[in-house]
């Protein structure tokens, strides 16, 4: 399942990838809770000319910014995208994440936020699989508009809004 998962992330990641194009766009770009080592996560995709930072809670992994996902004390409408893949799960209060999310973001800004739908329990903080209906609405309470949530084989939920 997990590489059926992994495959089916990076197919997204390739699809929202040739939605926006963000490639040498001088964009600034925020991924949370990458646990990749560096060019880290979905650099590959969204990284390359762009201002590229890491925001995780565990400072062990040397992320650019330390700092919890639902109150991350950083500055408003900073970023132009912001990545939230997989971490979503392992927020409890992943409504409080997104709106921390819509708060940093410029106005016109991207977020691409997957969850699983379907997958292996992980371990203690894995508390969540959303689906793409819950996540829409949840986007939409939020403030996000020009986008939507899909399901991805039917086993990941994704979506790629804009502020």
């Amino acid at each position: 399942m997990k590489d059926e998962l992994q495959d089916t992330i990076e197919k997204a990641m390739e699809h929202y990838m040739r939605l926006i194009k963000p490639n040498n766009a001088g964009w600034k770009v925020l991924e949370i809770g990458s646990r990749d080592l560096p060019p880290r996560g979905n650099y590959q995709y969204f990284g390359v000319g762009n201002d590229y930072k890491v925001l995780d809670s565990d400072g062990s992994l040397s992320p650019d910014f330390v700092a919890d996902i639902t109150d991350t004390k950083m500055p408003d409408g900073e970023w132009d995208l912001i990545i939230f893949s997989q971490g979503i799960a392992r927020v409890f209060d992943f409504e409080k994440a997104i709106r921390e999310c819509y708060r940093m973001l410029k106005p016109g800004g991207f977020l691409i936020v997957n969850c699983p739908f379907i997958a292996p329990y992980s371990g203690d903080d894995d508390y969540w699989r959303i689906s793409h209906s819950a996540l829409g609405i949840l986007l939409d309470e939020v403030g996000f508009s020009n986008g939507r949530s899909a399901s991805f084989n039917g086993i990941l939920t994704s979506a790629l809004v804009r502020k």
